[in-house]
């Protein structure tokens, strides 16, 4: 394995994902107005956003309280002009879908969320702080959160809408 390829594996592993998802649905179910569980095809959704540094920087930036729609917005203010970053996203999800499987079966596994029969998603606890967490992981798990709770103020149709997604 290539120098490359392995600091790529170290980034994206599956078992920092299953985090990430578990965090995206406490934060979904907690900010939504009847505490509903997180459509299955959300998930999809977290790794291609938060494992690419530039679109990781755009949900850093942006506020809980903003929304889904502010943040997509930022792609297109002239001062950052990365409209390309916000189209790729659907790509993107495409390719770590393998990945976000993955990091599904984990986070199955270690009992992080459960799969209900009507294809969503619940988490089976909401505990935050964990010890021995470096400060990078952290932060990524705090904007898992912020993405599941500006995904709860939306129906699947407007997220598609407003992130250029088809599911």
């Amino acid at each position: 394995m290539t120098i490359l390829a392995q600091e790529t594996q170290n980034i994206q592993n599956p078992a920092l994902g299953a985090g990430l998802l578990w965090r995206f649905a406490c934060g979904f179910t907690e900010s939504h107005r009847t505490s509903d569980r997180v459509p299955l095809q959300l998930l999809f959704l977290v790794l291609p956003v938060l494992y690419h540094k530039a679109t990781g920087e755009f949900v850093k930036g942006t506020l809980k309280a903003s929304g889904l729609r502010a943040f997509a917005a930022k792609f297109g203010e002239s001062k950052a002009s990365k409209q390309d970053l916000l189209l790729a996203i659907h790509d993107r999800s495409i390719r770590l879908r393998p990945l976000t499987l993955q990091a599904i079966k984990i986070a199955l596994g270690t009992r992080l969320i459960s799969i209900q029969p009507d294809g969503t998603v619940i988490a089976l606890s909401q505990t935050k702080g964990a010890s021995g967490i470096p400060a990078d992981a952290k932060q990524m798990m705090r904007d898992a959160e912020k993405m599941g709770a500006w995904c709860s103020q939306l129906t699947l149709h407007e997220i598609a809408t407003t992130l250029k997604l088809r599911f």
